[in-house]
This record gives C-alpha cells, sequence and structure tokens, in this order.
C-alpha cells in the first residue's frame, strides 16, 4: 500500500435520524459519506425549500465514514419531508448532469457501463437487488 492510499473503515450504521423534539427539526447521519454529498445536500436544502430555516452538515473526524446533515424547518414541513425531497432534486440534478455529459462525450457512458460491469463482478450492488427480492 502506498503512502497516498488510505484504508477508512467502514461505517457503523448506513443511516440513522437524531433528534427529539419537534419534528421540524432533526440530524441525519450518512453512513460512508463525506463532504460531498454532505455540502450537496446542505445546497440543494437552503437553495430548493423555502420551508427550511437551517440546513448544515459536519464531518465528526476525518477517520470515521460518516457525515451529519442538520435540518430545522418552519412548522409548515418536517425536517425528514425536507431532507427527502432535497435527495430526490440532488438525484434528479445528477442524472440531468449525467446525460447531458454522455451526450457531449459518449466515452463518458462507456466509461460507465465497464465500471458498473467492474462492480457487479466484485459483488457490490447484488445486496440492493438482494434487498428488492426479499420485498417481493
Amino acid at each position: 500500500m502506498s503512502v497516498n492510499e488510505v484504508k477508512l473503515k467502514r461505517a457503523t450504521e448506513a443511516f440513522a435520524i437524531k433528534g427529539t423534539g419537534p419534528p421540524t427539526s432533526r440530524t441525519i447521519v450518512l453512513g460512508d459519506e463525506d463532504h460531498t454529498l454532505g455540502n450537496a445536500l446542505r445546497h440543494v436544502l437552503l437553495a430548493s425549500d423555502a420551508q427550511v430555516a437551517f440546513a448544515g452538515y459536519s464531518v465528526p473526524h476525518p477517520a470515521e465514514p460518516i457525515v451529519q446533515v442538520r435540518v430545522q424547518t418552519t412548522d409548515k414541513t418536517t425536517a425528514l419531508d425536507a431532507f427527502v425531497t432535497a435527495c430526490s432534486t440532488l438525484q434528479n440534478q445528477c442524472d440531468i448532469l449525467l446525460e447531458k455529459l454522455e451526450e457531449t462525450l459518449p466515452e463518458v457512458k462507456e466509461d460507465r457501463i465497464k465500471m458498473e460491469e467492474l462492480l457487479l463482478e466484485e459483488g457490490y450492488g447484488q445486496e440492493d437487488d438482494d434487498e428488492e427480492e426479499q420485498d417481493e
């Protein structure tokens, strides 16, 4: 292993909602994520929902693979509803960006398909398929 390779431990929990009191204030913990997702969600929460009074995120420690997203809303919506809406908005924005990028640079689509095949060969994403089959 080279000096630049870092083996981060896996998060103990993939997702958690923390907070008591009114449903307008919650902290959402996302495992195996970092500043990239935290900052994007914070931005979407603040930019696209007038009912969000506060949105922030933190990474408690660089060696801990979690990001905590804090959401506070007005009484018209809950923090969790605002978070779910922001996640959906961010996913749609990423889909649009990827679509435009693949239209402009076809090799990006080829690379994405190759990466998806490699990940499937290594067993990534199969947990999601197994869970979907159990739900049916």
